[in-house]
């Protein structure tokens, strides 16, 4: 039960900073024209919400997961992982950099929870 409730708030979190997330990377990776012919803005939720998805998961699993945590995490980026590198394979480097300051924020997060 512990391990859905994370799935649902990595969602719901990935939701609330798709379009911050996706603004950002937009300014550092410029693109010329939209995605798939679709709206900016919409460009923009559509790959933050992944990146945020990403940085999310890591985050809260490696904070919060306990046991077998390496393993949901691994089963749960896989949509992500085939997004990115369906749609975004020269920048591939980006999410991962994502999973990894998530995972060590979440790990820092780890610490402190464990210590008090």
């Amino acid at each position: 039960m512990k391990k859905i409730l994370l799935f649902l708030a990595s969602l719901i979190l990935s939701v609330l900073l798709a379009v911050f997330v996706g603004k950002l990377y937009f300014y550092l990776f410029p693109q010329l024209g939209s995605f798939l012919s679709i709206p900016a803005n919409a460009g923009e939720f559509i790959v933050g919400i992944f990146l945020a998805y990403i940085f999310s998961l890591t985050l809260l699993f490696t904070a919060f997961g306990g046991a077998k945590k390496y393993w949901w995490i691994g089963i749960a980026l896989i949509p992500a992982v085939l997004f990115e590198v369906y749609f975004d394979l020269q920048h591939l480097y980006f999410p991962i950099a994502i999973g990894l300051i998530g995972w060590l924020v979440g790990r820092g997060l780890a610490l402190l929870v464990e210590k008090k």
